[in-house]
């Protein structure tokens, strides 16, 4: 036995020490459940339920509308003159964004709210007063989708603080034909 030898406990512990470096590189290269990560999955999943609401529109021939709250978002039907919350479904029901997530949305390149704005309705019938529970019951879209396909044009920003990483954003764009996508063309996914 005089030719054999075995590793010495500094030569085990290095190599103990190496391939524990080795796993936290990988896991920190994995995609985690960051603040970045949940906006993106947020907004690709409102992407995905927009697109499967303008294709009922399509098929049913009826407007449907898409009502944007700072940090939730609901799909309404016209119908019986009224605008009414798809509630019954659980896929379109009102979406409430996880805590510290805002939404802010841009429509036809101007922000939603303006100063030199009037209270108009965009239908015929005139603008009444509501209460808080007739709005809730019969809210006004910002944004409409059309039985044709076509939609009003707009930029939604899904935006949250990281603490570490400072102000994240993930963007959703949509043209008036009704194509969405995720973030600007001119940007590299």
């Amino acid at each position: 036995m005089k030719g054999s030898r075995g590793f010495t406990l500094v030569e085990v512990l290095l190599v103990v020490l190496l391939i524990g470096l080795a796993a936290t590189a990988v896991t920190l290269t994995l995609p985690g459940s960051g603040i970045k990560e949940q906006l993106d999955k947020a907004a690709r999943q409102f992407m995905a339920v927009t697109d499967m609401v303008r294709d009922e529109a399509v098929l049913s021939g009826q407007m449907l509308g898409l009502v944007i709250e700072d940090n939730s978002y609901r799909y309404v039907i016209y119908k019986e003159g009224k605008w009414q919350a798809l509630e019954q479904e659980r896929l379109l029901a009102k979406r409430e964004m996880e805590q510290g997530v805002t939404l802010n949305l841009i429509v036809e390149g101007l922000p939603l709210v303006q100063e030199d704005e009037e209270q108009e309705s965009w239908f015929d019938e005139p603008l009444i007063e509501q209460s808080e529970e007739e709005k809730r019951k019969y809210p006004e879209p910002q944004i409409i989708i059309f039985p044709s396909g076509e939609m009003n044009a707009f930029e939604l920003a899904f935006s949250a603080r990281d603490p570490e990483a400072g102000p994240q954003e993930s963007l959703i764009v949509a043209d008036a034909l009704g194509r969405l996508t995720f973030g600007r063309a001119d940007e590299a996914q």
